[in-house]
């Protein structure tokens, strides 16, 4: 329905370049789709930076529980 619609030919003009005339219906999709997409892979972005923090943060606190254990066991091992 919303292709019947929007038939009218429309030519998109950037501001660096003109696109060719095709239907109104087929430049909203488009624009939809571009978004999108650019949506996935924005974000795909963000989660893989936050999840390499998540991964440092991760070691961090392991090797801090590694040295807590360690000073631990010291302790009891001087106080004996």
């Amino acid at each position: 329905m919303f292709t019947i619609h929007n038939t009218e030919k429309v030519s998109i003009d950037l501001v660096f370049i003109t696109l060719p005339e095709a239907s109104l219906s087929l430049w909203l999709i488009a624009a939809f789709v571009v978004g999108g997409i650019s949506g996935i892979l924005l974000s795909s972005v963000a989660v893989v930076s936050l999840k390499a923090r998540l991964m440092g943060s991760r070691r961090k606190v392991n090797a801090t529980n590694k040295e807590l254990n360690k000073l631990r066991t010291a302790t009891l091992k001087d106080a004996a």
